[in-house]
């Protein structure tokens, strides 16, 4: 067990109160694997690019085993100036996604069906920040936990000090700064690539994230 720096403040009538700070933690194992999925299309005629999006958001959309979340979709022209006039020679678009999924295995079929519909040399199909991860509410539910484990802990610590000095030991506050609570969410992507046009995937493997809380306790034994 870890020993405590204790802090003893005399005050009147022979009591006395303590400070100190206990570390909690609990090993969460990833259970999402999440990327990023870009595709961009060239071409001379804005009715091309978009009928050629049809087919991948099609297939997006109707791919029901991971979980997708639209975050831009855009065509724009693309511009040369002649003689000081800028004239359009081609369209450019813009297609992406994250994707979230429970299972490696889907999250590389959905990836192998996107570069699958690649046709033409102008269509790239991106792949990035593929990384596990815990789910917010995983993440959310350990942490109410380890703060009902720290406070039930506090209590139990005050009685037994109570029996042992004979005194009268009262857990006065626990104080829970949310910054030292250990959260791992920016340091946890284990690969992060990007794929143009292969169908090769390298997943990583699943491993844990370390959430720790550090409460501060007051007690005072009268």
């Amino acid at each position: 067990m870890k020993f405590f720096n204790l802090l003893f403040l005399p005050v009147i009538g022979f009591s006395f109160q303590l400070e100190f700070t206990k570390e909690f933690t609990h090993q969460l194992p990833h259970d999402t694997l999440i990327a990023n999925v870009m595709i961009t299309i060239e071409d001379e005629s804005e009715s091309i690019v978009n009928d050629r999006f049809k087919v991948f958001n099609n297939k997006i959309k109707n791919f029901d085993i991971v979980e997708r979340e639209l975050e831009k979709f855009n065509i724009r022209p693309k511009y040369r100036h002649i003689s000081s006039t800028p004239k359009i020679t081609g369209y450019i678009g813009e297609l992406r996604y994250k994707v979230n999924s429970y299972k490696a295995k889907d999250m590389h079929m959905f990836i192998s069906e996107l570069t699958e519909l690649k046709r033409f040399r102008d269509t790239t199909v991106s792949v990035s920040n593929l990384s596990w991860s815990v789910k917010e509410e995983t993440y959310n539910v350990t942490l109410d936990l380890l703060r009902f484990e720290a406070i039930s802990w506090g209590n139990t610590y005050a009685n037994n000090l109570s029996n042992d000095l004979k005194k009268n030991c009262v857990l006065e506050k626990v104080k829970i700064a949310r910054d030292k609570i250990n959260d791992n969410s920016n340091v946890n992507i284990l690969y992060s690539n990007t794929l143009n046009n292969s169908k090769d995937v390298d997943v990583p493997d699943a491993k844990e994230e370390r959430v720790t809380i550090y409460p501060k306790y007051f007690l005072e034994c009268k």
